[in-house]
């Protein structure tokens, strides 16, 4: 199973959206969601997005999932890479951390392009407002 995830933040801080969607074998879509946030930094939106994709994943008691996000921050953090020196966004961390407890997920970094889909949802969450 394949996941995408996206936030979006119109200002920083700003009116927010999470897009995420998770993706079967066959590249057809089985779960997305487009949810408006409220007022949210970028990087809370890309965590969020993130939780939001994990949340879905477990509930549908995937075991294997590869993640793809354009976030090079929320990847590299939550992946272990890159230290995280915000509180609030350790805590995000820490949420996704534990969801993904029981999973093998594997987190990779792709290019803004490759993400469209979950882009598409994030700014449909805004702008559903």
């Amino acid at each position: 199973m394949e996941g995408y995830f996206d936030g979006a933040s119109r200002g920083n801080p700003g009116v927010a959206g999470a897009g995420a969607l998770l993706v079967n074998e066959k590249g057809e879509s089985v779960w997305e969601t487009a949810r408006y946030l409220g007022t949210k930094t970028n990087n809370e939106a890309e965590y969020t997005a993130l939780i939001l994709l994990l949340e879905a994943a477990k509930e549908r008691g995937v075991k294997k999932l590869t993640v793809y996000g354009d976030s090079k921050l929320v990847v590299c953090q939550v992946s272990r890479q890159w230290k995280i020196n915000l509180p609030h966004l350790r805590e995000l961390a820490q949420k996704a951390w534990a969801l993904m407890d029981g999973m093998d997920v594997k987190l990779q970094w792709i290019p803004r392009e490759e993400n469209k889909r979950a882009d598409r949802l994030s700014n449909q969450a805004i702008d559903s407002v």
